[in-house]
């Protein structure tokens, strides 16, 4: 056995002790992966010190593209940089993230980490429905990444969160992959990498996909060693995992996501049930932990959602996305592409396509579908059972995604509230799943494989994918021919290294484009020094010290700003309505149609009266907030980049500017 091999060994049989140290120097020195240096480039950008942080990305530069040279020549620095990126670059288009979910952590650990916050228009927002916030509740039992806020605040608690589940899921993604190998330690590794830095899970790892695989993955995990295991003591330490992951999981209340992978993990849960009766491994003892843990997790849960029920009956009544109901269909052949354009996405921004949405994974289905059948001999169907229904779950996915199914077909399967895109998407990880048992079947069967058959085969249907590629405009237009074609070349290579079993040459070959297409999404920043030590928050949160029950308006971009600081602001991003304030700015619900839906509310104040349009997006609620109906909400400030003074008189006070051109206004006068 090797130096390396041995090191590698040990490491493994360590790896806990070392993900303990890894996560702990992460939080002390506040590592974490916001990309919330973003607000330099959304208007707020003067730090306390009269000084003006920079954030290096393409939205800082005056070129109308940046592409390789720019971005490559800023990767690395090796002191943070004014908004504390260390490593990659801040992502502008992940705005879920730096405008919405990490503001709204911020918040809440700022606040107090209440169920309702506050600072979010007239009635409050439950904090629990909005992207799982922290919340100082029994339901926190099953957002362990989100610990770190009731624990330390905010600056830690965001380091805690990127921490934890980054190192956790490179945990379970390690085991889960034992679980699809057989234990194959080496392809394991690569594995847990493999499945972490799947782009589709990196592009959405602080939101609703991140959360549904990291569970989904611990109840996979926490089940088998459950089944498997003798030891009473590390059962009850799954049971624990398991109620911990069941709330988790139902809490991300994203159905386009979870009820995918819900199918995915009763299947597994049945596999493995079903072979622990055959094999006697299911006693009395079992059966009480068994009902307790369903007891336990399922109490939380009804409790969780009791609470939090008018919250969600009017997020479900929503115009948007409450009442979409989808049967699939609205993917094009094309997107089998995305195995290419998945690999580019984090150093090019593409024109014609959005970032985020065509990010898939780097696997190798459909190729290994249409070589199943030449491989997976008679007797080895038991043994692979879940293996092959990977393969054909994922196959069901695409067809749904593609095809689409009838309207009462989607009802019964609850698919109506999965669109295409979030199937393909879910495709793309499980699409990984499915590769890594496929390589390590092929391993092991690797006397018994026709290999040339079967790289002939898979390679003729990557060539098949990117004469798909070529003749798709909007890819032809990203990557251009000369990378299709190089990229299908690195693809047919690495299907000969693991077909033929060089495994050596397959690592060399494969993981630099988990490194490129997956590790290189999400930047590495120190602190959050870039929110909290701005000009802007110093005087909000003066100002809400003073004056904490005011009520404030945001004129600008930054309408989910000052709440960080505890300001509670009319305006905001909006999971689901605020009923007491449409009920004082459209009593005879005009707009009900424009206001009903998950919103970013943008207020621009107005002479005339009060009206409401649906932005540029569905997810835009543009406000023509009339300046009478600011005594009607009792507004105190008006956080605005114009000159109101000027516009409407001696109504407003100026009582604060900054170098961004930032005002804050006290509202006087005849309101």
């Amino acid at each position: 056995m090797t130096i390396m091999k041995k090191s590698i060994n040990k490491i493994i049989d360590y790896r806990y002790y070392l993900a303990v140290l890894l996560f702990g120097l992460c939080v002390f020195f506040n590592f974490n992966g916001s990309s919330i240096g973003n607000w330099n480039n959304f208007g707020i950008s003067e730090m306390s010190s009269g000084t003006k942080s920079v954030t290096v990305n393409s939205f800082s530069e005056d070129a109308d593209s940046v592409e390789w040279a720019s971005i490559i020549k800023n990767w690395v620095s090796l002191t943070p940089r004014s908004d504390g990126t260390i490593v990659g670059v801040p992502r502008m288009i992940r705005t879920d993230e730096w405008l919405v979910q990490t503001p709204f952590a911020i918040s809440q650990a700022n606040t107090g980490n209440h169920y309702i916050n506050k600072s979010y228009g007239l009635s409050g927002m439950d904090m629990v429905v909005a992207y799982n916030a922290p919340v100082r509740d029994i339901s926190v039992i099953g957002k362990p990444f989100n610990w770190g806020y009731l624990i330390f605040g905010a600056e830690k608690g965001v380091s805690w969160y990127w921490s934890f589940k980054m190192i956790g899921m490179l945990l379970l993604g390690f085991e889960f992959s034992m679980i699809l190998t057989k234990k194959n330690r080496f392809l394991s590794v690569i594995g847990g990498f493999w499945i972490t830095f799947t782009p589709a899970i990196q592009w959405w790892f602080m939101q609703h996909l991140g959360d549904v695989v990291y569970f989904s993955l611990a109840i996979a995990v926490a089940l088998y060693h459950y089944f498997h295991s003798d030891s009473k003591l590390k059962k009850i330490g799954m049971a624990l995992i398991l109620v911990s992951s069941i709330i988790g999981f139902t809490l991300v209340i994203y159905p386009a996501f979870q009820i995918p992978f819900a199918y995915l993990l009763m299947a597994f849960f049945l596999f493995e049930f079903i072979w622990a009766l055959k094999n006697g491994r299911i006693k009395k003892w079992d059966w009480i932990v068994i009902a307790s843990t369903l007891i336990l997790s399922g109490s939380i849960i009804i409790y969780t959602l009791y609470r939090s029920w008018d919250a969600l009956v009017l997020t479900l009544n929503t115009v948007y996305p409450g009442r979409r109901l989808s049967v699939g269909g609205d993917i094009t052949i094309s997107h089998f592409s995305d195995i290419f354009i998945s690999i580019l996405l984090p150093f090019k921004i593409p024109s014609g396509m959005n970032q985020v949405e065509s990010a898939t994974s780097v696997s190798f289905f459909p190729a290994l579908l249409i070589a199943i059948p030449i491989v997976l001999k008679k007797e080895k169907i038991r043994s692979n059972l879940f293996g092959i229904f990977l393969v054909l779950y994922s196959t069901l996915l695409a067809a749904y995604s593609i095809i689409g199914i009838p309207k009462w077909l989607a009802k019964v399967t609850f698919f109506s509230y999965v669109t295409g895109s979030r199937a393909w998407q879910t495709l793309a990880v499980i699409g990984v799943f499915t590769s890594i048992w496929f390589i390590s079947y092929l391993w092991r069967e690797h006397k018994e494989i026709p290999k040339a058959a079967v790289t002939m085969i898979m390679v003729a249907i990557l060539c098949i994918i990117s004469i798909i590629a070529i003749k798709d405009i909007n890819c032809l237009a990203y990557l251009g021919k000369n990378y299709i074609l190089g990229f299908t070349l690195i693809y047919a290579l690495i299907t000969l290294t693991f077909v033929f079993s060089y495994k050596k040459v397959f690592v060399a070959l494969f993981l630099p484009l988990i490194v490129v297409s997956g590790m290189t999404i999400n930047p590495l920043v120190k602190g959050i020094g870039v929110i909290e030590n701005k000009a802007l928050s110093s005087e909000v949160e003066s100002i809400v010290k003073s004056d904490s029950n005011a009520y404030w308006v945001t004129e600008t971009m930054a309408y989910n700003y000052p709440q960080m600081f505890g300001a509670k602001t009319i305006n905001s991003v909006r999971f689901y309505p605020d009923v007491k304030l449409m009920s004082i700015l459209d009593p005879n619900k005009k707009f009900e149609d424009d206001w009903n839906r998950y919103a970013h509310m943008r207020v621009t104040l107005t002479p005339d009266d009060s009206s409401m349009r649906v932005g540029s997006a569905q997810d835009i609620l543009d406000i023509s907030l009339s300046i009478h109906d600011l005594q009607k909400l009792n507004v105190s400030y008006v956080l605005t980049t114009r000159n109101l003074t000027e516009l409407y008189g001696n109504n407003f006070e100026l009582i604060y500017n900054d170098k961004d051109n930032n005002n804050i206004y006290r509202v006087v006068g005849d309101k």
